[in-house]
């Protein structure tokens, strides 16, 4: 039996069900794990190094972003993918024709080689063809790749070698080439049913293989099962078009996730997903927001008021420099509600959950009289009174709670001993994420 067999609890302002514990807690996916279990749980850098001794392999790079933050996550779960997708990067140059003499410039990163820019310089008279020819020639002569380019003109191809091999290309300029993943789901979701059937106990999901098939794979199974889906893209569409492009940040937003956030950044090798998370999930649910955040260890990025433009447009979320200060912004879901609601509500919604079945199965009986009516009351205020205290629901106006009457309660739920028609209110806290100031002054 489960909790939800004994209490349900539904909060209208989102689509949140009663969740397990593990709110601090995230899942890194690994396409190379070898132990037989599907999870494993670390508690610093130094144990998911004993795992993962490549520095250049996505779990250390992830793991490195997760605990290098401050607050740092106290315990990062890895989960055993076996359905391994095949990594496929398309890229196209944008103005092949009138780039005479130029040098194109590509970040290259991958499990087993040297993190290395590659670089193509045209001719006096360029051509769509003898780019694909250059880019192709520079990126197949990287030592030790795991990939391999190919392509006679726009887009180049870059593929695995073999499935689960990890790799990331990345565009410096996106005013010089675009890029997009593009590899189809191997069964994401199958591997995500099977690790949390063996562990549960996790809440934030990022992923190494973000192509728009991949991602909304994922995001379809994190939308029916509670928790949030960190999606990060560097597909340049995201930055160069408008809204209704169909890019994956994109249908983010058309898909209404009410439990994925798109976030933007070009240089997928640093992680930002994982660090964003490591960042905010020790936070208590509802004390924290996701905006405002510096990252340790992750790069800002050439973006122009366009490209913000562009990302805000699609509910999306990135990374930029204010005043000097390296910051995240906005903190949205698809939907265009806020992370830090989405995670609260959850953590109330299980806290509740806990703290009835608590008073149910705690008593030697929970009478059905406004005794023990009250008994439920007071658990539901209980934990009401901490999700106030934890920054989720306002202190004004107060919340209330709404019992009925024993003696106005339907036989048939008195027969079948459920109590129905337990009600409270409440008003979210939120955050402030600016000020309009008004000011004077005289002589």
């Amino acid at each position: 039996m489960a909790l939800s067999d004994y209490v349900t609890v539904a909060i209208t302002q989102t689509s949140a069900g009663p969740t397990l514990p593990g709110f601090g807690v995230p899942l890194i996916p690994s396409y190379s794990a070898t132990w037989t279990e599907r999870t494993r749980t670390y508690n610093n850098l130094a144990g998911l190094a004993t795992d993962f001794p490549v520095t250049t392999s996505p779990e250390y790079r992830a793991g490195t972003a997760l605990f290098s933050q401050n607050p740092a996550p106290t315990t990062v779960m890895v989960g055993r993918m076996v359905n391994k997708p095949t990594k496929v990067l398309s890229l196209t140059a944008n103005t092949p024709l009138t780039q005479a003499t130029y040098t194109y410039t590509l970040q290259v990163r991958g499990q087993g080689f040297a993190d290395q820019n590659v670089t193509f310089t045209s001719s006096g008279t360029p051509t769509d063809a003898l780019w694909a020819a250059g880019i192709v020639t520079a990126l197949n002569a990287v030592a030790s790749k795991n990939y391999t380019a190919a392509g006679a003109s726009s887009p180049v191809t870059i593929t695995g070698n073999t499935a689960g091999a990890w790799f990331s290309v990345e565009v410096i300029n996106p005013a010089d080439m675009r890029i997009s993943e593009t590899e189809i789901d191997a069964g994401i979701a199958a591997d995500l049913i099977a690790i949390t059937a063996e562990n549960p106990n996790w809440y934030g999901f990022g992923n190494t293989f973000n192509s728009k098939l991949i991602g909304v794979a994922a995001a379809g199974w994190i939308e029916s099962n509670n928790r949030l889906f960190i999606c990060q893209s560097q597909d340049t569409s995201t930055v160069l078009t408008a809204v209704g492009n169909a890019d994956l940040i994109d249908t983010i937003k058309t898909n209404a996730y009410a439990r994925s956030a798109g976030f933007y950044h070009p240089f997928p090798s640093v992680f930002a997903d994982f660090a964003w998370m490591g960042k905010c999930l020790p936070y208590t649910p509802g004390s924290e927001t996701w905006k405002f955040k510096t990252l340790a260890t992750i790069p800002t990025f050439m973006m122009t008021s366009t490209h913000r433009t562009n990302i805000v447009a699609r509910n999306g979320n990135s990374y930029e420099s204010v005043a000097g200060l390296s910051m995240t912004f906005d903190g949205k879901v698809g939907s265009g509600n806020y992370i830090d609601v989405t995670r609260g509500l959850d953590a109330l919604i299980s806290d509740i959950t806990t703290s009835v079945f608590g008073t149910l199965a705690g008593a030697p009986k929970v009478p059905y009289t406004d005794q023990g009516v009250a008994m439920i009351e007071a658990a539901l205020r209980g934990a009401l009174k901490r999700a106030v205290d934890k920054g989720i629901l306002a202190q004004s106006p107060e919340f209330t709670v709404t019992t009925p009457v024993v003696a106005n309660i339907a036989t048939a739920d008195k027969i079948s001993r459920t109590l129905n028609n337990v009600f409270f209110t409440g008003k979210l806290a939120g955050a402030i994420h600016s000020a309009n100031i008004i000011g004077t002054v005289s002589a």
